[in-house]
């Protein structure tokens, strides 16, 4: 098992705005990017990134979590 430590210390490292854009074209919204969830079809804007709290949210199927849980689902 990974130690809680490690895990802490990598996403201390990484800028999700910069993991997911890597994969989903990301627009501004306010102090939120946003952009269609790449979890289930929709056409419009429901899945969130906040480059403040480092963590993804999306509103449509409720995916939601950090860099780490993005790469692990999205890949």
């Amino acid at each position: 098992m990974i130690p809680q430590s490690f895990i802490q210390a990598l996403l201390g490292r990484v800028d999700i705005v910069e993991v997911v854009e890597a994969a989903v074209p990301l627009k501004r919204a306010g102090a939120n990017l946003v952009a269609c969830c790449p979890f289930h079809s929709e056409k419009s804007p429901s899945f969130t990134v906040s480059p403040t709290k480092q963590f993804y949210h999306c509103f449509g199927c409720g995916a939601h979590g950090t860099a780490i849980s993005f790469m692990r689902e999205y890949h």
